[in-house]
């Protein structure tokens, strides 16, 4: 699997009740996206996957991961 945020190799993680994907990225750390955003953003720039990563992180509660979703684009 890929990272969406840079396009390198990423594992796939406990899905658990989350609507999305759950990465691990040697690069971008642990995070989810939603399906739609998995859907509708896959061309999205690198610049622009890597803000909105940067505003889920902002939006988390402390020791949770970030999640990717519509409004962070």
């Amino acid at each position: 699997m890929l990272c969406p945020i840079c396009n390198s190799e990423a594992e796939e993680i406990n899905k658990g009740t989350f609507d999305g994907t759950t990465f691990r990225c040697p690069r971008d750390g642990e995070f989810a996206v939603a399906d739609t955003v998995l859907k509708t953003k896959r061309t999205a720039t690198t610049q622009q996957w890597e803000n909105a990563l940067e505003l889920a992180k902002h939006r988390a509660k402390p020791n949770a991961r970030p999640r990717i979703l519509t409004y962070d684009f």
